[in-house]
């Protein structure tokens, strides 16, 4: 499991470590205020997993929330684009979000979450790929 890079405070309301679940979850759900996405990720080649963030900050006191999941290492850096998208959309798309700040849409949400060196790359496989990759609202793979 890749550990998280951000050194910033977590929201500090309740014990995120040893507290109850339950009021974790609950405040989790109750005061998230959604700000973007982060990716932490080393290179795109398949040697190396990443981990996908949805971060926010607490209504309540104002420091950061956030919530992710490990993406394992993929056969190549189309596989890991393709994986990337579909959970970055489905994340934003469930929760029925709007885009932060300096997003004009959808793609723009995407690229900011890579490395400046890997943009261009990341822009070229958006333009090849999106049409086959890009889940609709519903879950399902536009084809």
């Amino acid at each position: 499991m890749r550990e998280c890079e951000r050194k910033e405070t977590l929201c500090t309301c309740v014990d995120w470590e040893t507290g109850d679940l339950e009021k974790r979850i609950h405040h989790l759900v109750c005061n998230f205020e959604f700000t973007g996405f982060e990716l932490e990720y080393t290179t795109l080649e398949p040697a190396e997993g990443c981990r996908l963030c949805r971060i926010g900050r607490c209504r309540i006191c104002g420091k950061r929330l956030c919530f992710g999941d490990d993406l394992p290492a993929m056969s190549n850096p189309d596989d890991l684009l393709a994986e990337i998208f579909r959970r970055t959309f489905r994340m934003w798309a469930d929760s029925k979000e709007h885009l932060p700040d300096g997003a004009d849409c959808f793609t723009d949400l995407f690229l900011v979450l890579f490395h400046e060196d890997d943009r261009d790359f990341v822009r070229k496989w958006l333009d090849h790929r999106a049409g086959s990759v890009c889940p609709e609202p519903n879950g399902e793979d536009t084809k």
